[in-house]
C-alpha cells in the first residue's frame, strides 16, 4: 500500500535499529521510531545491550552511545547538513 503514496525507496538505516532510539528535545530524552530518529536534527543516542545471552534477560549490561551518523531528509535517503536545531528535517 505504501507504493500508492510514492514510497517506493527502501530507507537506509546504518545503525542498530534493535536498540532503544532516543532524541533530545529541550533537555528531555524521548524514545522514537527509526524513521524519525534518522531525520532528527539534534542530539541522538542509542541504548543497546553489550552482549546477549539466550534465556538470560537480566544480566546484559546496557550501553548508551551518542549517534553521530548522517542526517537524512524525512522519508528519503537524501543526506542533508546537520544544524542541531532540534527538529525533524522535513
Amino acid at each position: 500500500m505504501s507504493e500508492k503514496r510514492g514510497e517506493v525507496e527502501k530507507l537506509i538505516n546504518d545503525y542498530n535499529t534493535a536498540g532503544v532510539l532516543e532524541v533530545n528535545i529541550k533537555g528531555h530524552w524521548y524514545r522514537t521510531t527509526s524513521r524519525y530518529f534518522r531525520s532528527f536534527n539534534g542530539e541522538r543516542r542509542i541504548t543497546a545491550p553489550n552482549k546477549t545471552i539466550r534465556g538470560d534477560v537480566w544480566s546484559p549490561e546496557m550501553i548508551t552511545e551518542t549517534y553521530y551518523g548522517p542526517l537524512y531528509r524525512f522519508n528519503t535517503n537524501n543526506i542533508i547538513n546537520f544544524t542541531n536545531n532540534g527538529k525533524t528535517a522535513l
